[in-house]
């Protein structure tokens, strides 16, 4: 018998209902393959923004905020996960550009596939809707599903 195509699965969980999907397909393939799940979240919280003159500027998101936004969309994704009967995934929240993370975090772990959402909640304010999805594709060293 040969080795099994993935050990390594990465799902990229923003909570948006693309993500969900994803993670689901993400849970199908763990199962199939005894692989070994990583769910990855990198938390965007909408800065809100100070009137200072006549000039809008954003205020970036405390880290309290950030590590809550984290904390719930892991909770969220963990819950989903068990739904699907698998109770070891391994979840790594890092703040930061969802793309770069997501690349590197597989990077280190050997990832032999990405998982995600073809759309998701994508940058606050980003026109390039799938922008993170295409920058992953482009950049992952191993193979990318995207889920619609």
């Amino acid at each position: 018998r040969s080795a099994p195509m993935f050990k390594t699965i990465i799902a990229a969980y923003d909570g948006s209902d693309h993500a969900q999907e994803a993670l689901k397909a993400a849970c199908d393939l763990t199962s199939k393959y005894g692989a070994r799940l990583h769910i990855v979240h990198t938390p965007q919280v909408a800065s809100e923004t100070m009137m200072v003159g006549y000039s809008a500027v954003p205020l970036p998101p405390s880290a309290e905020e950030l590590e809550k936004a984290g904390a719930d969309a892991i909770e969220k994704a963990t819950a989903i996960v068990g739904k699907q009967g698998i109770d070891n995934a391994v979840t790594h929240v890092q703040p930061g550009d969802p793309g770069r993370v997501i690349v590197e975090y597989a990077k280190a772990e050997n990832a032999d596939l990405i998982v995600m959402g073809r759309r998701g909640l994508g940058d606050f304010g980003s026109l390039l809707v799938g922008s993170i999805t295409h920058k992953v594709s482009q950049l992952a060293e191993c193979a990318v599903l995207t889920v619609k």
